[in-house]
């Protein structure tokens, strides 16, 4: 028996090294504090905020910000699932890895809704939709360099 749990973890251990080549955590958490880094100053560079609006939107802003982080870090979280299950995924495991997705996707427009909604009744509408093209484009980014190093799903015919 205990032969058998060391074969398993040893067996866990180098799938989890093989999908390291793939995609690294740090790597790409390192990636997306430079962009966060940055996105604060892209977004104050294309939004020509009056000194009101200013006062009025970074406070949004930083809230906005910390509940989309929440869910960059949990679609994280399963790209990093989906890792440890790639060479041994099956139909069950894949669909709950796409619902989580999904839910997330959903969590996200929700969130922009929400925000949307907020931010226009302080600001004007316009300046807010700009806002959410900005940030747009800064997920974007981000899920690039997610993507980039993310495998297809593997065919369980082929080796």
């Amino acid at each position: 028996m205990k032969k058998m749990i060391i074969i398993c973890i040893v067996l866990f251990l180098g799938v989890s090294s093989i999908n390291a080549q793939f995609f690294n955590k740090k790597d790409v958490e390192i990636y997306e504090n430079d962009v966060a880094e940055q996105a604060r100053d892209l977004v104050k560079d294309h939004l020509d905020l009056t000194e009101e609006q200013d006062s009025i939107f970074w406070p949004l802003y930083d809230e906005f910000n910390t509940e989309s982080q929440a869910i960059l870090d949990a679609e994280l979280d399963v790209l990093e699932e989906y890792l440890m299950y790639y060479y041994i995924l099956k139909d069950k495991k894949a669909t709950e890895l796409m619902r989580k997705s999904n839910e997330l996707k959903r969590n996200r427009l929700d969130l922009q809704e929400e925000y949307f909604e907020k931010m226009s009744k302080v600001l004007p509408p316009k300046l807010v939709g700009k806002f959410f093209q900005i940030d747009y484009r800064i997920n974007l980014m981000i899920n690039h360099q997610r993507t980039d190093r993310i495998p297809l799903v593997r065919d369980q015919d082929k080796h």
